[in-house]
Order: structure tokens, then sequence, then C-alpha cells
């Protein structure tokens, strides 16, 4: 018997979820509200504040359960030296990209972050956790591109920080270009394409990557 409970409870809050990520997508974060949410998820608004305090919460739970594994692989390769970390961050970076234009989940999330959400007011507080897990990430990539730049194989023209800042700016650019007008052309194609050609200018030594054929 707690285990159903358990299980309904945990039902019940990926309904709030699924919901709130389609309110997001469909009318933005501002527009939405917990009321909207509830009613969208056929719960109480009651059921949505037992999982949640408030926006923020919904908010930032979403983002959390569309967490690419990549990221994990990021933060594991800055921890780890090795000899092929760029070789290991090149296709870490693709997979996202597929991932993201392949999933359905990932791709409206995605969406909603860059696009449909004004990071004021009361959405300060996810702000500052986005801005936190940017810093975050441009430390780990930065790890990365010192220890390529210790083992040789980060090309001398480029630094560990402006390889990083480089490499965020080219994911984000693609992503975000793309999300605007997702017919402009094929990201699952074009996208790894981008990804092979700058690390190939990063590290000219690294095995040639494969790409989905166009």
């Amino acid at each position: 018997m707690v285990r159903r409970t358990k299980e309904e409870a945990e039902q019940t809050r990926d309904q709030i979820l699924d919901a709130a990520e389609r309110l997001f997508y469909d009318q933005g974060v501002a527009r939405t509200s917990l009321e909207g949410i509830a009613r969208a998820a056929g719960v109480t608004r009651g059921a949505v504040y037992w999982h949640f305090r408030n926006k923020i919460d919904v908010f930032v739970a979403m983002q959390e359960r569309a967490r690419l594994p990549q990221e994990d692989v990021i933060e594991q390769l800055a921890q780890t030296d090795t000899d092929d970390g760029l070789l290991s961050l090149r296709e870490a970076c693709k997979s996202a990209i597929l991932m993201i234009a392949g999933d359905e989940r990932s791709r409206r999330v995605c969406s909603i972050l860059m696009h449909r959400c004004e990071y004021v007011e009361e959405m300060g507080d996810a702000a500052l956790r986005r801005q936190i897990n940017k810093q975050h990430l441009s430390e780990h990539l930065i790890r990365i591109f010192e220890i390529a730049e210790k083992r040789g194989t980060l090309s001398p023209n480029w630094t560990p920080r402006l390889s990083a800042i480089s490499l965020h700016g080219l994911i984000h650019g693609l992503l975000n270009d793309w999300l605007s007008d997702p017919e402009q052309y094929d990201m699952a194609d074009s996208g790894p394409r981008c990804i092979d050609a700058f690390f190939k200018g990063l590290a000219p030594d690294l095995p040639a990557g494969t790409v989905p054929k166009g």
C-alpha cells in the first residue's frame, strides 16, 4: 500500500511537470500560473503545492528532468587526466546536439529556457541558478582544455579559456538559431558537422569525426 501511494505520488508529480512543460512552451513562463498548471494536469492546486513550493520549484524540476547525460560526461572529463579528452568532449557535444534535435522533451525544454522565459522578478532565483550552472560548465570546459594544452593536443593558437568561450558560443548559437526556426536546416546533420569543423581548428591531429550524411 505504501509503495502504491509512493508510485501514485510520483505519477502525480510527473503529470504536473508534463502540464507545466506544455504551458511554459505554449504561452511562456511569465503567463503561466500554478492554478493553470493544476488545471492542465487535472489535479488540485493543493496537489501542486504538495510537491512544489512555487512556480520556480516547478520550473527547476522541469529543467532537471530534462538534464542531458552529456553534462555528466563533461564533468567527468574535467576530473580525468587523459590523452583523449578533446575527442571525448567533441563526441559528447555532438551527442547532446543530436539528443536535442531528436528528443521532443529535450527540444521543448531547451526552447523554454532560451526563448520562453524572462529571467526577471519572480524568476530571479532561476536566473541565478542558470548563471551558476553556466559558470560550472565554463570551469569544466576550461579544465578539459587545460589538460589538452598540457598534453600538447590543443593547438597553440588557442588558450583554454578562449577555447571554452568559443565552444559554448558555438553550441548556444546553433541551438538558439535553430530553435527559433527549426525548418531552416537539419540540426541533426548540420550541428555535428559544425562541431567537427570547430574541433579541427582546436586540435588538428584529432581523428576525423563521423557525421550523418546530408
